[in-house]
């Protein structure tokens, strides 16, 4: 009943195609000691199609580098081939596909080579230590799909500040992928920035740490001040907060500094002589400044405010510093358009959102007063449509545009401009995307919150009947799933993948179809997913408080066998000094280097990342984008110089700060950090410790 199918559908397409197209797309990235798959295609064809693909390479080191696959392509289908690349080493690659039978073609396209194949994170226990100190630490290395791996040999060292190797680690034993080990540093050493290396199959990777004579801080100094304030309401307000790390308030004198940052295309800018305060403190103290008469600021522009703060300490005179910035606003709220993609497409749907927010980040909410909207095809404002609408729960308006297809492909801009209340708002333009045939297709994410280990719904729609569709679903920059289906000369259908793991964080969906006379549609889709991490663990510490000398009890759960590693600290080291540890957004960014695919603008913001399209003006901007090649017989359209009647890019403009830059006034020149005295024998690190979760989930 298969083949059978698979002759139906070939006899119902070869009616319409007159010629055979194949596409062969693929990474444009090669890694060593990965896999590499490439996805090829057919239409146009009434028999199998047997596809040869090459992965060569001309060496650096004068060898060469050579992997092949063969597979059988069935009509009007995608099919994986997957080529396994081992130890390699930087030079020329190049992808050759050829048509054994079934289509005959012959083409080729250059691959970059990038030596990243492995992820190594290194914690230290500390990120400053003192002569005399022992420094521990881990290495722990992954491949892509962040499992431990160990291909390749591994050598660790330690480099001083002079550049100097003090202590390596040749070939160590490496468990669960994690080296850790440890260096007591003498009582005279360098001191200056170290760096902590390590090389794991001719990939480095390096973490640095500071040996330093320092004092721990004893007491730490917080301001509490709003970020953003009005010009109208006419003064800045700032409470200090100063307190021992045991809980109890300092007492002392704090010196309140307030200066504007000030931006300024010139070198030597003008700037405003700080504003200087300074009070007596006892654990806490609040100060104004005047916006107007002592600040000296109008409300013509938006405005930074730098607040520094100094606590020096009554008895001991030592200080503590801290900063803040508060923005000063004309306006208690912006208005943002929220773009689903960069192009709209003539003839397809686009939707863009208006989103108006305190600039704390709540919505605006407001169910009496319009938001007015003005919209149009074309730079002549008098042409404009209106429109007014609501603000919803989350201070977001819907906008949803029907662009209409030119008849002889000229190329119109969508500009918006809103405005609510005594704001209005211009926006950037929406430029056309352009094709040849002035068709489109368009790839819509139908999932909410697209999950890990869950199904992905998309939707495709057309300007023109479809016969088929093929697609291609990105991860980590490697293909890792492809299909083709029939349509049935529908404007629109929907297709549906299981995201994977390695899919994580950003999967990359291609939608194309290669039309009768050749030109290739396409559009591309980015999903965020949740769930980058499959693990998980959970620490739990009892008592909350206790005496010097008592027991604290610490339980760890993860899953199954997972490697535990524990870091205890004290946490004036922490108010010194960070960077030490092994972070979330560490990790998610790591990920993210194996993508070669632009990245979204929302890729951090809670509301429309899910949303976003890459923006492709033209179809090889869809594998440009994406990070992919396409070989084809097919005509992909390419980009072709855009003439723009507003310019969008603003002057370059130097940023200036009013403190601390050599020879002019700032709060950095009249209050320079004075040094102090180290306590001795203090044990920063309390913990450090590894161990294995066991099959039970817990350690302990």
């Amino acid at each position: 009943m298969e083949w059978l199918g698979i002759l139906l559908l070939s006899g119902i397409i070869s009616n319409v195609a007159a010629e055979p197209y194949y596409t062969i797309i693929a990474p444009k990235v090669v890694r060593p000691d990965s896999e590499y798959h490439v996805a090829a295609s057919t239409t146009g064809v009434s028999t199998p199609s047997v596809i040869y693909v090459e992965l060569t390479g001309e060496l650096d080191s004068g060898k060469t580098f050579n992997i092949s696959r063969t597979a059988t392509v069935e009509p009007y289908s995608t099919q994986i081939l997957r080529l396994d690349i081992g130890e390699t080493t930087p030079g020329k690659y190049k992808l050759t596909a050829r048509g054994l039978s079934g289509i005959d073609f012959s083409k080729s396209k250059d691959i970059e080579y990038v030596h990243k194949s492995y992820s190594v994170f290194i914690q230290t226990d500390r990120a400053i230590y003192k002569p005399g100190h022992k420094v521990m630490f881990r290495c722990i290395i992954l491949d892509s799909r962040l499992r431990p791996s160990i291909v390749g040999p591994t050598d660790v060292y330690i480099v001083d500040g002079d550049g100097n190797r003090i202590k390596q680690w040749i070939r160590p034993p490496v468990t669960h992928g994690i080296f850790g080990s440890e260096l007591e540093l003498s009582h005279s050493p360098v001191l200056g920035r170290w760096k902590l290396v390590a090389n794991v199959g001719d990939q480095t990777f390096e973490k640095e740490f500071e040996v330093a004579e320092y004092v721990l801080p004893n007491f730490e100094v917080t301001i509490d001040s709003p970020k953003h304030v009005q010009f109208k309401e006419s003064k800045v307000t700032a409470t200090v907060h100063a307190k021992y790390t045991y809980g109890k308030p300092v007492k002392g004198e704090a010196t309140i500094t307030a200066y504007p940052d000030i931006f300024s295309g010139v070198i030597q800018p003008i700037f405003q002589q700080p504003v200087r305060k300074v009070v007596p403190i006892n654990g806490k103290v609040t100060i104004d400044f005047d916006i107007l008469s002592e600040l000296r600021l109008t409300d013509e522009y938006e405005r930074p405010i730098m607040i520094d703060v100094v606590v020096e300490e009554e008895l001991t005179t030592r200080r503590q510093n801290a900063s803040a910035q508060i923005t000063l606003h004309k306006h208690p709220y912006t208005m943002e358009l929220i773009r689903t993609s960069e192009y709209f497409k003539p003839g397809l749907k686009y939707t863009a959102f208006l989103k108006l927010t305190y600039h704390d980040g709540s919505p605006v909410q407001d169910t009496k007063n319009d938001v007015l909207i003005a919209y149009g095809y074309t730079y002549n404002q008098s042409a404009y449509s209106n429109i007014t609408r609501k603000l919803d729960e989350h201070g977001m308006v819907q906008l949803d545009f029907y662009p209409p297809k030119a008849k002889d492909n000229i190329s119109f801009p969508l500009n918006v401009e809103a405005q609510y209340l005594n704001l209005h708002e211009w926006f950037p333009s929406t430029n056309q995307a352009m094709s040849v045939s002035n068709e489109y297709i368009q790839a819509i994410l139908k999932t909410e919150k697209p999950t890990v280990n869950n199904y992905v719904d998309i939707e495709v729609n057309s300007t023109a009947p479809l016969k088929y569709i093929s697609y291609e679903v990105l991860g980590r920059g490697d293909i890792l799933h492809a299909d083709s289906i029939y349509v049935q000369d529908k404007y629109t259908t929907s297709f549906r993948f299981l995201a994977t793991y390695v899919m994580a964080p950003t999967a990359h969906v291609i939608v194309y179809y290669v039309r009768t006379d050749g030109e290739v549609i396409a559009d591309s889709l980015d999903v965020e997913l949740t769930g980058v991490l499959q693990n998980h663990i959970d620490l739990k510490v009892t008592p909350d408080e206790v005496a010097p000398g008592a027991n604290v009890n610490i339980m760890v759960s993860a899953k199954p066998n997972s490697f535990v590693g524990l870091l205890g600290i004290d946490q004036r080291s922490m108010l010194l000094k960070s960077g030490n540890d092994i972070s979330y957004d560490q990790v998610y960014k790591e990920l993210q280097s194996y993508d070669k695919a632009e990245a979204s603008p929302h890729a951090d913001a809670f509301f429309g990342r899910h949303l976003w399209r890459p923006g492709s003006g033209t179809a090889d901007d869809v594998f440009q984008k994406t990070g992919v090649v396409i070989l084809t017989n097919g005509y992909v359209h390419e980009n072709f110089p855009i003439l723009y009647y507003r310019s969008s890019i603003q002057d370059d403009v130097m940023y200036a700060s009013a403190a601390g830059m050599p020879g002019l006034s700032g709060p950095a020149a009249v209050l320079p950090p004075e040094k102090v005295k180290v306590r001795k024998n203090f044990p920063e690190t309390w913990l450090w410790q590894t161990l294995d979760a066991g099959t039970t989930n817990f350690g302990g």
